[in-house]
């Protein structure tokens, strides 16, 4: 009885607490989207934290008066690039880590993950050198270059364990059945890591969309701002307009919410892989 009573008071403890996490995550984001939908008076009105009358204008003058738009392209544009590149290479050097006998193969991933370690600001000094040089400030290849030097070490890194768990003998059994190296890859390897995959895809996407400090740094041009970056344009010396500004940010959030959407099964799947061994 005792055992029961103490299992319910765990049970109802660990309940209490996702539910004061849940309300603690969301109510910003609800806090963020009634000041997007209220005019200006109704956001400096203590008693317009629900809005009585709703409006879209703040979205209205994000998308088709200012240059957000442009902003939300260019983001899109180096996300995607960004993390097809580091997908792409993070696979092909994961499967040769795991798969084939390489010298201190750990110790190489080991070194991958080392690269974490160093804070970003104390890269932009070395970054902007060697932009410089290459004459690749003010760009988009210098900008997604340097959001693949820190997202594609942990890239590999993770991928590497998913490929780990995957028994070389299911290979050797398709290439026993006639599967070429390479066909075994895509059609096996591939499709057992897809949840693992997706993790990463999301943590490369996630990466490169909300990195503020290189793209301030390095792309000087109005029209080549990313979105992080645009939206400072809504937040003047003196003040700042909160409508548009908490418009922008709800609109930024619509790519991370579409993509989790769509691979949130598989999501799921990559986030409890290895937590139970079978």
């Amino acid at each position: 009885m005792k055992k029961g009573q103490d299992t319910k008071v765990k049970l109802g403890v660990a309940y209490i607490f996702t539910i004061i996490m849940v309300v603690a995550a969301i109510v910003p984001f609800i806090y963020v989207v009634l000041t997007a939908l209220k005019t200006q008076d109704q956001i400096y009105d203590p008693n317009q934290i629900i809005p009585t009358r709703i409006t879209l204008e703040n979205f209205r003058h994000v998308l088709f008066e200012s240059n957000f738009v442009r902003y939300f392209l260019n983001s899109i544009f180096i996300t995607i690039v960004t993390t097809a590149i580091c997908m792409v290479l993070s696979i092909m050097a994961a499967y040769a880590l795991t798969r084939y006998k390489i010298f201190a193969a750990e110790k190489i991933k080991m070194a991958f993950l080392m690269t974490r370690m160093f804070p970003g600001i104390l890269l932009c000094i070395p970054f902007y050198i060697i932009m410089k040089s290459l004459n690749l400030i003010d760009s988009y290849v210098g900008l997604i270059m340097m959001y693949c030097s820190f997202t594609l070490p942990f890239a590999i890194w993770n991928i590497c364990a998913f490929f780990a768990i995957i028994p070389w003998e299911i290979e050797e059994a398709a290439m026993i059945d006639g599967c070429s190296r390479v066909k075994s890859f895509f059609s096996i390897i591939i499709h057992i890591a897809k949840p693992g995959l997706f993790v990463t895809a999301l943590f490369c996407f996630m990466s490169s969309w909300d990195e503020y400090m290189y793209a301030s740094i390095f792309i000087n041009t109005t029209l080549k701002k990313t979105i992080q970056v645009g939206m400072q344009d809504f937040i003047g010396q003196y003040s700042v307009n909160w409508g548009l500004l908490m418009s922008a940010v709800v609109i930024s959030l619509i790519p991370i919410l579409i993509f989790f959407a769509l691979v949130q099964k598989n999501l799921v799947e990559g986030l409890s892989a290895g937590a139970v061994k079978g």
